[in-house]
């Protein structure tokens, strides 16, 4: 992945130009989160339903109705806002972005960038509970979810370090199974960072058990495309 590109600015670029022009995370409403919320069980409920073909046309119907609305009113992507902290969420990315509702529902402890664009590691944490989309083998998560998981937590954890970058490389080993429907822990740490490539590990339990655990490169965009990456999660 080159992180020296052309075309559209990235998410943390689009960010620096907005500056204080960028909504804060208090502009998320409830009205929004619960459509994601609603999006995501109807996604789970059509992977699991038995409803017979007379149910499914008169729901495909709906759905279709109800996506024509949405559509009605669109914005540009990607959808950021700021925290107080100083903390930048990208809302509509695929890792865990809070108003897509093909993201997985993760949820992560509080965390505040560090002061004065200094790289201070530590760890982040976070929680999940897969739903049926997100099967492969019977009962269990599909092996690409788990590693986005882990992709999305290790890159949080450069971030909220201040250190930032885009994945260039990803090691993700399966211990066990990780099960559908149960509460999951992530959690990770930046373990280095030297110019623009930083490294980080991290794990995903179950019932305190390691399931999978990965390592990550990150690496910043060069010099001159920005002045620092803020935290994006």
């Amino acid at each position: 992945m080159s992180t020296d590109r052309g075309g559209p600015p990235s998410a943390v670029e689009l960010a620096a130009l907005l500056g204080e022009a960028l909504p804060p995370a208090a502009s998320v409403r409830d009205p929004q989160t619960d459509l994601v919320a609603a999006v995501r069980r109807l996604v789970d409920a059509t992977v699991a339903t038995a409803a017979d073909d007379e149910a499914c046309a008169e729901v495909a119907g709906a759905v279709r109705a109800l996506a024509e609305r949405l559509e009605a009113e669109v914005l540009d992507l990607p959808r950021l806002v700021r925290h107080p902290g100083g903390r930048l969420e990208n809302l509509s990315q695929a890792g865990s972005g809070r108003l897509n509702p093909r993201a997985a529902p993760i949820e992560f402890a509080p965390y505040d960038p560090p002061p004065g664009g200094a790289v201070t590691p530590v760890e982040v944490t976070a929680t999940c509970v897969l739903g049926a989309s997100a099967g492969g083998s019977p009962g269990r998560a599909h092996g690409g979810v788990v590693a986005a998981l882990l992709d999305e937590v290790l890159g949080v954890a450069v971030t909220a370090a201040g250190a930032s970058g885009l994945t260039v490389a990803l090691d993700v080993r399966f211990r066990a199974a990780v099960p559908l429907g149960a509460p999951l822990d992530l959690r990770a740490r930046c373990t280095t960072a030297a110019g623009r490539t930083s490294t980080a590990t991290g794990e995903l339990l179950v019932g305190g058990a390691v399931a999978a655990e990965a390592t990550a490169v990150f690496v910043r965009s060069r010099p001159g495309r920005i002045d620092r990456d803020p935290p994006v999660s």
